[in-house]
């Protein structure tokens, strides 16, 4: 008999990540972002091997529980209440948002999902406009890729000496975070934030022709509160663009865990 997963959460993703990883397991899909005692209940009957909690912290009223028959729990972004039940009861646990395969390959999707958000967003060509990429990890260098390829200025922005001269090596054009706003501020040059912290003064952030912030809520900006008008938070691009990719992906690093699991038995 398969095994029973239970999936949790509202991302368009997850349907998709339920029908790839149905020829394997049982599936139940549970469309919330809160933990109450209805789901509580309704998860608990179904007596679940794997619970799949969802990309985005899941908001809990009362206790988080994971029912006696799961042995496995992914977990997107944690809180303390989730870090707490899975230590309790001793449960393997796979954090999906850190599998190095997976940032790679969605770091892909996010990029050609900027490129359809800006065309959406800005009705405009990307040849021959301007591109402040501020942090050059996975999605900035991927980004930067595609904006290259076509025909897009790049500028990349960080405070790493070594991710500087890296971007340097590739042909961009480069600026230290802390010189940008000396050197690089021009109501013609768009910023794109990867760095996932607030870092970025609502005064500075005006200055540019428009903000686009792919970092995780609550994004770069200082105060949140003041949003400019040339800012807009564009996270979950693979989710809102390929959600049949996404979810895809997704399914892939499940059962290549699991099947990691059942190798070390």
């Amino acid at each position: 008999m398969n095994k029973k997963i239970a999936i949790i959460g509202t991302d368009p993703r997850l349907h998709y990540l339920q029908q790839s990883v149905s020829d394997y397991l049982d599936t139940q899909l549970y469309p919330t972002m809160t933990w109450d005692k209805e789901l509580r209940e309704t998860v608990f009957s179904y007596e679940p091997d794997i619970v799949f909690l969802p990309i985005q912290p899941i908001h809990t009223e009362g206790p988080f529980e994971l029912p006696i028959s799961c042995q496995t729990v992914f977990i997107g972004k944690s809180t303390e209440s989730i870090e707490k039940a899975v230590k309790k009861d001793n449960i393997q646990t796979f954090y999906y948002l850190e599998d190095e395969e997976w940032i790679w390959d969605n770091a892909n999707l996010t990029a050609e999902g900027f490129i359809n958000y800006f065309y959406s967003q800005e009705k405009q060509v990307i040849y021959n406009k301007e591109f402040i990429i501020t942090g050059y990890g996975r999605v900035g260098k991927r980004l930067a890729l595609a904006l290259h390829h076509l025909g897009a200025k790049v500028i990349i922005s960080v405070r790493s000496e070594h991710q500087l001269y890296e971007a340097k090596s590739y042909g961009y054009q480069i600026s230290t975070l802390d010189n940008l706003f000396e050197e690089q501020m021009r109501p013609s040059v768009y910023m794109i934030n990867t760095i996932p912290s607030k870092w970025l003064k609502n005064e500075n952030a005006v200055y540019f022709k428009r903000v686009f912030d792919l970092a995780s809520n609550p994004g770069c900006l200082i105060d949140v509160e003041n949003t400019p008008l040339n800012y807009s938070l564009s996270t979950s691009l693979p989710g809102m663009y390929f959600p049949q990719d996404a979810g895809q992906l997704l399914a892939r690093a499940v059962l290549k865990h699991l099947a990691f699991l059942e190798e070390e038995k």
